[in-house]
């Protein structure tokens, strides 16, 4: 059997065994090279604060800010091949996907979508870490709060109803633990957007990203909201530059073959008229009404 890399036998494994493993391989590359690693989602996390009851298809980690290069550098020089960059992986730029033929996909995060990109944040999770034995090997991960956190605004994030993220029933230690995390961690766009109650942070210079990504917002209005999130002038241009650009990785993986100038034409062509019929209709009367 043939993986998706193009090897036999990473199919061949057992989903959850194979993750676990992922994980384990990060943390020991981890280890070696000095870096810090938040093992997060999925496996790593206590099933009820889990996605799916699989535990997902990959391996998630949250890198401390000032090493994500190194760890980045370590990863392609033992064989991980980067599947989307950071810049074109999400709206949120959050994180980069690498491919092992042996150990399948995993996603490294430089910051978490929906809480803060400093060290400061990545300091206040690891300083309440908690330790998870992965494939053997003991792997740091957030306490019940940054789980609980994490999977909530992770859930709205991906367009689940809001109150699937909520977390009534949960023993009152851990909400309040929650809940004093949320400033210290920089997630009150987030939180909100989890609960139902973005208008509640509307002068927040994210909130029009939260609302674009869980209510479904076109791609023009997701760009948009994507430039003023950005905090600085370089930010926002580089942005701006990037919008009309086509996703050549995202084409090349969704493909299966590395795109031709013929075919990535077609689809820049695709994605001007998208464009112009969202602003069109956009512009027709009583639209948003």
């Amino acid at each position: 059997m043939t993986s998706e890399g193009g090897t036999a036998g990473v199919r061949d494994v057992d989903l959850a065994v194979r993750v676990e493993l992922c994980h384990a391989a990060l943390q020991h590359l981890a280890d070696l090279h000095g870096v810090d690693l938040l093992h997060v989602k999925g496996v790593a996390f206590e099933p009820r604060w889990r996605s799916s009851t699989t535990g997902g298809s990959d391996a998630d980690v949250l890198v401390r800010p000032s090493q994500v290069r190194r760890l980045v550098r370590a990863l392609e020089e033992r064989g991980w091949q980067r599947r989307s960059r950071f810049h074109t992986g999400s709206p949120f730029g959050h994180a980069q996907t690498y491919w092992h033929d042996h150990l399948g996909y995993a996603d490294v995060h430089r910051f978490f979508p929906g809480l803060g990109r400093d060290e400061g944040t990545f300091d206040v999770l690891w300083s309440a870490r908690d330790v998870r034995l992965l494939g053997g090997v003991p792997c740091p991960v957030p306490d019940e709060a940054g789980q609980a956190l994490v999977f909530a605004v992770n859930e709205a994030r991906n367009g689940r109803p809001p109150r699937a993220a909520a977390l009534g029933g949960t023993e009152a230690d851990v909400e309040t633990g929650v809940l004093d995390l949320v400033p210290r961690v920089h997630a009150e766009v987030a939180w909100a957007a989890a609960h139902g109650r973005l208008d509640a942070v509307r002068d927040h210079r994210e909130h029009d990203l939260w609302r674009a990504v869980t209510q479904d917002g076109g791609r023009v209005e997701e760009w948009v909201a994507r430039v003023k999130a950005e905090r600085t002038l370089t930010g926002k241009a580089l942005t701006v530059l990037r919008a009309p650009l086509v996703n050549t990785e995202h084409l090349a993986n969704t493909r299966g073959h590395r795109p031709s100038p013929v075919e990535v034409g077609v689809e820049f062509a695709d994605r001007v008229r998208r464009a112009a019929l969202e602003v069109w209709r956009s512009r027709r009367p009583g639209a948003g009404r």
